[in-house]
């Protein structure tokens, strides 16, 4: 049955028109029309608020802290595919748990757009135009520790102990393989284009003293236990040589043989850092034994329990094992016959002894002294060292190189400016050398590396000592054999110094890789 629709009047029409429409299903339309909005009636205009910002300043805002955010996952995701951070970048211990984080948010990307807080050069703001596509802009490109944050947290952390302690493992492994002997020169030498012209003197090495069979120095003077100074040395003869500390120089006995080596320093920014961390060091094992009453009279084999805790220390710092490196490779580098020999005779005592412990792993000398005083040393010869050998010795503190602390010496007739951190290298076993004294308010250290002639001679006489030898039937003539006739062995050891126009074939001869020791 279809139903009529009854004609509504005019007031029940109008009246309807204000009321909510129903559909059959029940719901109710709004008495309000789209229209309205888009086309506003006289009595209800619409109002508007203009904004001083564009809306291309917050889109572009908004990309770069899109981008931002994408980086930092990206940094935590390889943080924990990595293998750690670095370990100038690692901690070895958490925060406090006492610490309250930080309550402030991190800053914002410091070269993203801000929006524009001033009007236009007429005074009037233009208006928002949306129909327009906004301008294209070069991204700003952020610092890498803005758009990427370091990660952290406990775990993190975590896994960045382990990683330096894998790292530390490896290392460890490495050196526990590694000799002093195992080391070679680089083809290349970094010092070689700042060498400064050779000095040549009248002394001849073939005059130096030496005692019989020539493993150790001859017995000269007592020391008067008196210092000389400058112009005590200059009123007496000696000639001066000014040397910067930095620069390679050699000199020259009559025969042109290289018998003391001005070393310099490496070509290495940071080395005055490690001179004075080394110095620093040195000064602290000082004043405990001094606070400790642990001086006493030095002797053989005469080191008390706290001297071996400070020497221990001394022998792992990792700035004075940088040095005495140094001057191990320095000795290989202008004297590379004399290294080969201490190379050889060395590896053989060490090898035969395993129970000896070696006092570096990167230098071929096996003993060291740490001068941790006002290092000034009175006029000497270490004549219990190789005769034939030499001793480096390198210089720390602050004190002027100029007015004192020149090394010199005798038999030479030299006096050589000596600075903090240089390396010299000298005949410390058959040229008497000192200190001039530095100033009352200077301090100075030194680092010297030796080796006693006695070891050499026991490994030669068949790891034993000369008694003991001679004690054997038939001891002498075996001597005799070792050491040769007078003379005969000063003789060939004095081959062992090279000379200048000889050091590149000096090279290649004792560092080619089929090479065997002198």
């Amino acid at each position: 049955m279809v139903r009529k629709a009854r004609k509504a009047s005019p007031s029940a029409s109008s009246s309807a028109a204000n009321l909510p429409r129903q559909t059959r299903s029940g719901n109710y339309f709004s008495p309000y029309e789209l229209l309205d909005f888009i086309t506003p009636k006289a009595a209800h205009p619409l109002e508007t608020i203009r904004l001083k910002a564009s809306l291309d300043t917050f889109l572009q805002q908004s990309i770069a802290d899109a981008d931002a955010h994408a980086d930092y996952l990206d940094g935590l995701r390889d943080a924990d595919e990595g293998d750690g951070w670095e370990d100038d970048y690692v901690t070895s211990r958490p925060p406090s748990p006492l610490t309250e984080p930080p309550t402030t948010p991190p800053p914002s990307t410091p070269n993203s757009p801000m929006p524009p807080t001033c009007p236009s050069p007429s005074g009037s703001i233009p208006p928002l135009d949306l129909s327009a596509p906004p301008k294209p802009t070069a991204p700003a490109r952020a610092e890498p520790s803005a758009q990427r944050p370091a990660s952290g947290g406990i775990e993190q952390r975590r896994r960045n102990e382990q990683a330096k302690a894998r790292r530390a493992r490896r290392r460890q492994a490495v050196a526990a393989q590694s000799t002093p002997y195992s080391r070679t020169l680089a083809p290349r030498h970094s010092q070689e284009y700042r060498r400064q012209p050779s000095h040549s003197t009248t002394f001849d090495l073939a005059d130096a003293p030496a005692a019989a069979g020539a493993w150790i120095g001859r017995r000269s003077k007592k020391p008067t236990g008196q210092l000389r100074t400058l112009p005590e040395l200059l009123d007496a003869g000696d000639e001066l040589i000014e040397w910067n500390g930095r620069d390679p120089k050699l000199i020259l006995d009559a025969e042109g043989r290289i018998i003391a080596i001005l070393l310099g320093t490496p070509d290495d920014p940071e080395w005055p850092h490690v001179i004075r961390q080394a110095a620093k060091a040195m000064a602290r094992a000082r004043r405990i034994a001094r606070n400790q009453g642990a001086w006493r009279k030095p002797g053989n084999l005469r080191n008390t329990r706290l001297f071996n805790s400070l020497v221990g220390e001394l022998l792992r710092n990792k700035y004075i094992r940088r040095i005495v490196g140094f001057q191990s490779s320095g000795f290989a580098l202008y004297a590379p016959k004399l290294y080969s020999y201490y190379r050889r005779i060395l590896r053989a005592l060490f090898e035969h002894h395993p129970e000896l412990v070696h006092t570096f792993d990167n230098s071929v000398f096996p003993a060291v002294t740490f001068n941790c005083g006002d290092a000034v040393t009175f006029e000497h010869c270490d004549l219990l060292n190789l005769v034939h050998g030499l001793c480096p010795v390198t210089s720390a503190g602050e004190f002027n190189h100029k007015l004192g602390a020149h090394i010199y010496l005798r038999q030479l007739r030299t006096v050589i400016e000596f600075p903090s951190g240089a390396t010299v290298l000298i005949p410390s076993g058959c040229v008497d050398h000192g200190n001039t004294p530095i100033q009352p308010h200077e301090t100075r250290f030194s680092i010297t590396q030796f080796a006693a002639g006695g070891l050499f001679r026991w490994v030669e006489y068949g790891f034993q000592t000369a008694k003991s030898l001679l004690a054997q039937a038939g001891g002498q003539a075996k001597r005799d054999a070792f050491d040769g006739v007078p003379g005969s062995r000063w003789q060939w050891a004095l081959d062992l110094f090279s000379k200048v126009d000889e050091l590149t074939a000096d090279r290649s001869l004792v560092f080619r890789p089929s090479a065997a020791p002198m």
